[in-house]
């Protein structure tokens, strides 16, 4: 089964990928290393509230961690934190 576009799909755990959040409180992330700078430097972090962010990917189960995108930069964040950091907006 392909997954290519989340967007398409009937599961409503797949189709939190391309969706927008408002912080509304400050939510806890974790950067994603770049390969270029320093491979193994990871970095926790509180993205502020009233913040925008951008779910890029999944798992979407609650307790695993999806991708982010916050000020052009890529982030990991923990679903759960997601769900109640955040509200999805249009």
């Amino acid at each position: 089964m392909a997954l290519h576009h989340p967007a398409g799909t009937t599961d409503p755990a797949l189709a939190m990928a391309g969706w927008r959040y408002q912080l509304i409180k400050p939510c806890p992330a974790v950067s994603i290393p770049e390969i270029k700078t320093d491979p193994e430097e990871v970095r926790t972090l509180v993205i502020p509230l009233g913040e925008f962010i951008t779910v890029v990917a999944g798992p979407f189960n609650g307790e695993r961690i999806v991708d982010i995108e916050w000020t052009s930069k890529m982030y990991m964040m923990f679903t759960l934190h997601l769900k109640k950091c955040a509200r999805r907006v249009p």
